[in-house]
């Protein structure tokens, strides 16, 4: 009887006993959240920068009874220059030049020719090329006014090229230019800031310098009938270096 009591206390103490101790569950290890891996991509960046060329050139549209020679610029062109690519870290994209630029030939007799008798005609204009570049490769159509224009014999004489005598050409005279462009804009050296370029460009005019042809005296064929066929239409080759700083957008 003391041993049933006693095992029932025992019983007892040990029911209260585990009452007492915090009961837990078991619950599966919380799930870590996934975290997506992304690929890092490169900043979309713009450049901006400036470009200086030396230039010469010839005329293509020249009367009969006078010819042509190649003259080299004595003050290169120079500018500033955008280009903008299409994607982050793309070499294929749209671009913008602002320039000054100096279009100029050799006029001269088609025999007997002498220094004084050849006449390197210079004009001169402010630019707007927009145009595509396509992993340095750049085409385009360039725009430009002309604030003057100049004739020396080779010999360094003044010479007047138009029928109301004037020896400084300006506005009056000249029309807007309109040429095309192809040429290149190659990195040759790279940094993380900025980029210096190779620049090689080739033009041609497609409209004629002179706003009236039939003020340009050597637009008439063998001094008699001015001809439209005959109004200045230069074609030139510039080679120079541009640098252009790389400007992230965010």
């Amino acid at each position: 009887m003391i041993r049933r009591a006693c095992s029932c206390m025992l019983l007892v103490v040990a029911l209260a006993a585990y009452a007492q101790i915090p009961q837990r569950t078991l619950r599966p290890a919380e799930e870590q959240p996934t975290q997506s891996i992304t690929q890092p991509t490169a900043d979309y960046a713009i450049s901006v920068g400036a470009f200086v060329a030396a230039k010469a050139g010839v005329n293509t549209t020249v009367a009969k009874g006078r010819k042509t020679d190649l003259n080299f610029n004595p003050l290169p062109d120079l500018g500033i220059s955008i280009f903008a690519p299409f994607q982050a870290g793309g070499r294929i994209g749209a671009g913008v030049d602002i320039g000054y630029a100096t279009y100029s030939f050799v006029n001269q007799p088609e025999s007997g020719v002498t220094d004084a008798n050849s006449i390197v005609e210079r004009y001169s204009y402010v630019n707007i090329f927009p145009h595509v570049n396509l992993s340095g490769v750049v085409l385009g159509v360039n725009i430009g006014v002309s604030p003057s224009g100049r004739a020396q014999t080779k010999s360094g004489n003044d010479v007047t090229v138009v029928t109301d005598g004037t020896r400084e050409l300006g506005s009056e005279h000249l029309g807007t230019l309109v040429e095309l462009r192809l040429g290149g804009n190659f990195p040759v050296w790279e940094h993380r800031t900025g980029h210096l370029n190779l620049y090689v460009m080739a033009g041609y005019t497609i409209s004629g310098l002179y706003s009236d042809y039939r003020s340009y005296i050597y637009s008439r064929d063998n001094y008699t009938t001015p001809s439209a066929d005959n109004n200045p239409r230069p074609a030139s080759l510039a080679l120079g270096l541009a640098y252009y700083f790389r400007i992230p957008i965010k």
